[in-house]
């Protein structure tokens, strides 16, 4: 969905991970980042919230937490990141963002949460009391102070299967009023996912009832309190879809795939971020009339649905063709991906370097990560990473 907005705005970065793969610089089945774009995304996303008054933290898990993705987004101005479960915030914390916010969209299990405690998170979400009497024993013994947000939902509100939780709004006031009698907390926040979507048949961004939930629920908890609550507003976050949670109240917003160009909106129109993120594999084999690429960073993000997936093909002489592509099965292990022959029923090359422009999901994949510099001059591939966002051996051994 996102080969030819790369192919069109971002050729010499695609150009220049071709280079490095056939150079031997970079594996296949690497997912490589345009540092440069990413920080420039990052920044006129950061630009954007602090123009509305919204603070911008990022999302890593879609990037694999990579390193030195993470160091390209603290350059364009975004030095807060959520944390998607805990690994998410081992990683990206120690890649030098501050964690904003963590508990959201995974709760931190008991085991860990003396240890999520080092990550000295500025806000921590939780979707039961149970949990918040459990954080708060634990702030006890180290003597602190946490800022708790309530995942709230109701009956009309949208979420992912698998996703569900949280205090439903009947509930909230009565929660917040438990809440206070638990010294080492402070209600902090509200939130839920998703606030935004993309409506694939309009092609166009939805607030969605979740985040008219948060705003009526911060509203009636701030009348109790006393004070301003974070709103926080996550889903399908760009430049414009900053100014939509703003509107709708938000204060704090996550965007990830807007710091690479690879919103569903992205795929539709071009928006003002550029795509900074391809998938590098090569050819292995041909069978029965197909050319089949090395797989183990295939999986594709369904928010767009079944659509139809191509790649584009480099060979030596610098020329390329792009190429339908039969990718494996989502519930089958991901060895290989298919590729059909040219018009003239020709096959590329064993060895030919292959481009995929997908939306990915990196930290669910078997896929590395590469970050290049300088793709527009001398480009260079810095560390390779696994999909956690820790050095992989496999590219640099021991060291």
């Amino acid at each position: 969905m996102f080969l030819q907005p790369l192919l069109d705005r971002n050729l010499e970065f695609i150009s220049s991970a071709v280079q490095l793969h056939q150079k031997g610089e970079i594996d296949a089945n690497t997912y490589v980042f345009d540092l440069e774009t990413v920080t420039s995304n990052a920044k006129l996303l950061s630009e954007k919230g602090q123009s509305l008054g919204v603070d911008v933290i990022a999302m890593t898990k879609q990037a694999g937490r990579n390193p030195d993705f993470c160091r390209a987004v603290k350059a364009g101005g975004i030095s807060g990141s959520v944390a998607v479960d805990y690994e998410c915030g081992v990683y990206s914390h120690a890649a030098g963002l501050k964690i904003s916010h963590i508990g959201h969209l995974v709760q931190i299990p008991k085991s860990q949460i003396s240890r999520a405690f080092d990550l000295e998170p500025a806000l921590w979400t939780v979707f039961s009391l149970e949990q918040a009497r459990d954080i708060a024993r634990i702030a006890a013994d180290h003597n602190e102070i946490v800022n708790i947000s309530l995942r709230v939902w109701d009956e009309d509100c949208t979420f992912y299967k698998g996703h569900e939780g949280g205090f439903h709004s009947s509930e909230v006031l009565d929660v917040a009023k438990q809440l206070s009698n638990l010294k080492n907390l402070r209600l902090a926040g509200v939130t839920s996912f998703p606030a935004l979507l993309f409506d694939k048949e309009s092609k166009q961004l939805k607030v969605t009832k979740n985040a008219e939930l948060i705003r009526k629920m911060a509203e009636n908890l701030e009348d109790f309190l006393g004070y301003k609550l974070i709103r926080n507003m996550p889903g399908t976050t760009s430049v414009e879809g900053i100014e939509m949670l703003a509107k709708a109240g938000a204060t704090q917003v996550e965007p990830g795939h807007g710091l690479t160009g690879t919103t569903p909106l992205s795929a539709v129109v071009e928006t003002i971020e550029k795509p900074a993120i391809a998938y590098v594999t090569e050819v292995m084999h041909h069978h029965q009339g197909r050319a089949f690429v090395l797989g183990g960073g295939l999986y594709m993000d369904p928010v767009l649905g079944d659509i139809p997936t191509k790649a584009a093909v480099f060979t030596d002489s610098g020329g390329f063709e792009i190429l339908e592509a039969d990718m494996p099965n989502p519930g089958a292990i991901d060895y290989y991906a298919a590729l059909s022959p040219n018009k003239n029923g020709t096959l590329p090359p064993i060895g030919s370097t292959v481009i995929f422009g997908f939306r990915p999901q990196v930290f669910v994949s078997r896929g590395m990560t590469v970050g290049i510099e300088n793709s527009s001059t001398k480009p260079k591939a810095l560390h390779h990473y696994g999909s956690s966002g820790a050095k992989t051996l496999v590219r640099d051994g021991s060291k």
